[in-house]
């Protein structure tokens, strides 16, 4: 009888096994599809479009070779303009990937007040993502003020240093957190080396503020020279070149950053209360305060004219809610389509776990586009929305990323976590139906930030609102009062809506109160 039970749940064990197996595969259906439409063919077809001549490229099909290449290199001004964003971007790296981790570490120490008080504050610098406002916002202000620093590049590291520090010293803040002293210290050089792939990658494909100031003036940005290409119709061919070589670039880091992921064995746990370190000693306290005060004035000092203009409107007095229905709306299409594919993606390859302990390698699937934004494919994308023969189109076009591949690999880790946690529960007699509740209850509040990061980032897409002539949308009448020098009504309120500011500022304070204190990013065996 003994006996009979052993074979009986193992054959049990058998049939799960099985059945979360071919239930994981299914799942990976969804996002291997999205993946395929929305970035190998686009790849594919922008290759084609790299060999091809000509005005009205769309509809040609005399190819050059490799002539669109040569011309892209004869020039030197695509080389050129990738060393002048090597300052800027290692800035960037600099941020993020340095200065964060150690503010994370000072305010780790520092107590549960002051580090609470930090996650409040970073979490709001976070969502400080608004491009062209900020752009605007801090050119008008250098003439206002008379400055006698002229604006430059190096100027936009500063103006993204809130969102750069604010998403670095949370997610440091986690890796600081529930796990042994050796583990921390991997956790934290983990999430540093993913910020520094992240942030090379996005200094890269500098597009927004380039393209409004004019900055470099002597040398256009790799983006700005793709837009410029595709959007006047003349060398269509040579910006796909020009995109196809910047992602020559961009798919290493990619690979790169997903094979530091999963060789680390990177998973998210959400446990059960904010776990406090040692009490803080005085030092300590003085260390974080610190690096809170200092951080947050150099970042001030670039969010400030932004902050003082927030509520400026147009001379028209434009239809606000007009505005942000035609700009949060197409992009919320994409996000209710991109999130549910990476969550599928993730739950399958962190929960169900196909292939077993080796199922995180399967984000290398994914990897080679993990940080290749719309640029890049932007000549593909857009002839996929234009009529035969044309490149000049109009409208109100959702941008045509159908699965949102950086946060596949944030769920990935999330469900990887919380699986372990369900796992550990069942093993110490909690009901099957209790554990997935738990699981159910940590993950909701990471999909819903997550779904309001996916669509922040669409709607401050200006690469793919330029293509498509969104002109007279938010970005229009910020760019129009700063060539009309129209100060006191510059149409920043445009760049990020007040009411819809006001929704993520108290999502982002809750988020910093109740969910953020209990995640904990940890490396290495289960």
């Amino acid at each position: 009888q003994a006996d009979t039970r052993v074979l009986y749940s193992t054959l049990l064990e058998t049939q799960r096994s099985a059945f979360r197996i071919v239930l994981g595969l299914a799942l990976l259906v969804v996002p291997v599809i999205a993946l395929v439409l929305a970035y190998l063919l686009p790849t594919i077809r922008t290759f084609q479009l790299s060999r091809t001549e000509g005005l009205g490229v769309f509809a040609s099909t005399e190819t050059v070779g490799n002539g669109n290449y040569d011309q892209a290199f004869a020039d030197g001004r695509f080389v050129d303009s990738l060393l002048q964003l090597a300052g800027p971007t290692a800035l960037m790296v600099l941020t993020g990937a340095v200065l964060a981790p150690l503010a994370a570490w000072c305010l780790h120490r520092a107590g549960r007040r002051i580090r609470t008080t930090a996650t409040v504050v970073w979490t709001l610098a976070a969502i400080s993502l608004a491009p062209v406002a900020l752009t605007v916002s801090w050119l008008i202000d250098r003439l206002v003020s008379e400055s006698g620093r002229t604006a430059s590049i190096y100027d936009w590291p500063g103006l993204i240093a809130g969102v750069v520090l604010g998403t670095c010293v949370v997610a440091c803040l986690a890796a600081l957190r529930g796990a042994t002293r050796p583990r921390r210290f991997a956790a934290v050089l983990v999430t540093a080396g993913l910020a520094a792939f992240a942030l090379t990658a996005a200094g890269l494909q500098t597009f927004a503020y380039s393209s409004v100031s004019g900055l470099p003036a002597d040398l256009a940005t790799p983006l700005v020279q793709i837009y410029e290409g595709i959007h006047s119709g003349w060398e269509p061919g040579t910006a796909a070149a020009k995109s196809m070589l910047l992602m020559a670039i961009l798919v290493p880091l990619g690979l790169g950053a997903a094979a530091l992921f999963a060789a680390a064995r990177t998973r998210i746990d959400v446990i059960p209360g904010p776990a406090d370190p040692a009490p803080a000693r005085p030092l300590a306290v003085l260390a974080g305060l610190a690096a809170l005060l200092v951080l947050l004035a150099a970042v001030g000092f670039f969010l400030l004219p932004w902050i003082t203009r927030i509520g400026d409107g147009t001379v028209e007095g434009g239809n606000l809610w007009f505005i942000i229905r035609r700009t949060w709306g197409p992009p919320l299409v994409t996000t209710l389509i991109a999130l549910p594919a990476a969550a599928l993606g993730g739950y399958a390859i962190g929960a169900l776990r196909p292939l077993g302990d080796a199922s995180h390698w399967l984000l290398l699937l994914f990897a080679p586009w993990l940080f290749i934004g719309s640029g890049p494919l932007g000549a593909a994308n857009l002839e996929a929305v234009a009529g035969e023969g044309e490149y000049v189109v109009v409208g109100s076009f959702p941008p045509r990323a159908w699965i949102a591949i950086p946060l596949l690999f944030v769920f990935a880790a999330l469900f990887r976590g919380l699986e372990n946690r369900r796992r550990e529960a069942l093993a110490l007699g909690t009901t099957p139906g209790s554990a997935r509740l738990a699981f159910l209850n940590a993950a909701w509040p990471m999909l819903v930030l997550m779904g309001l990061v996916l669509l922040l980032v669409h709607v401050q897409d200006l690469f793919w609102q330029q293509l498509t002539l969104q002109d007279m949308l938010s970005a229009g009448p910020m760019t129009w009062a700063l060539k009309n020098l129209e100060f006191e009504h510059s149409g920043v309120a445009l760049g990020f809506p007040g009411p819809i500011l006001a929704v993520y500022a108290l999502a982002a304070t809750a988020a910093a109160i109740w969910y953020l204190p209990r995640l904990a990013v940890k490396v290495g065996r289960d």
